[in-house]
């Protein structure tokens, strides 16, 4: 049985769930799209830089179910850093990071976040060349039960060169599981989509895919990809 087949039938699409999730949603799917007009350009994370990247998994958690972490292994994939509103320096931002993994093709994103119970749920602005730990603030579902992933930077470069990545099951620890390493080239016309591409092992809650599919949507729409 698919995990998507497992975790619809563990988290059932209630009526009141689905209103919950849809209306926040197409909010958030007239602004970005709002956004994407005005700017002619992505609604968010304007601008960034590109990079050819290794996920090195070291530490495997077989338990969760998901292939990726499984195993021991190297995965080749793109990165993307960039400040997700695209203020003028020195004003405080909120840094992303986005992975997308070759095979098969798979994206995951990450936002300036805390690291604790309540903080992992929360962005945290930052100051131009300052980073930090960043989360991927929504939970996917396992057969393990839900899963958050944080990246965090391991090197002083700018942006960082090696980010640490760890794994944590609702409010529990964070557990290393591996290391990102990125070369950094110039910044490309990429989208990233968690949701369309969604990371083997695992399925968005309804909720939030309710909540992120109309801001994507509104965003690829709104203008074609480009820097």
């Amino acid at each position: 049985m698919s995990v998507t087949t497992q975790t619809e039938h563990r988290f059932p699409r209630p009526r009141l769930q689905s209103v919950a999730g849809a209306v926040p949603g197409a909010l958030l799917g007239a602004v970005f799209g709002a956004v994407a007009a005005v700017r002619r350009t992505k609604p968010l994370h304007p601008r960034g830089r590109v990079g050819s990247g290794m996920l090195q998994v070291t530490s495997p958690r077989p338990e969760l179910g998901v292939p990726l972490l499984a195993a021991t292994g190297e995965h080749p994939c793109t990165v993307r850093w960039s400040r997700s509103v695209g203020l003028p320096e020195p004003l405080p931002d909120i840094e992303g990071l986005a992975v997308r993994l070759a095979e098969p093709t798979a994206d995951i994103l990450f936002s300036a976040t805390g690291t604790g119970r309540v903080g992992r749920f929360l962005l945290v602005p930052r100051l131009a060349g300052r980073h930090g730990p960043q989360g991927t603030l929504l939970p996917v579902a396992t057969d393990a039960g839900s899963l958050l992933l944080m990246v965090t930077p391991i090197d002083d470069e700018e942006p960082p060169t090696r980010w640490q990545l760890a794994v944590a099951q609702g409010g529990s620890e964070w557990q290393p599981v591996g290391t990102i390493r990125v070369e950094w080239g110039d910044d490309q016309p990429l989208r990233f989509d968690p949701v369309e591409h969604q990371l083997p092992g695992t399925a968005q809650y309804p909720a939030v895919a309710r909540l992120r599919e109309p801001a994507y949507l509104a965003a690829r729409l709104g203008t074609e990809p480009r820097t």
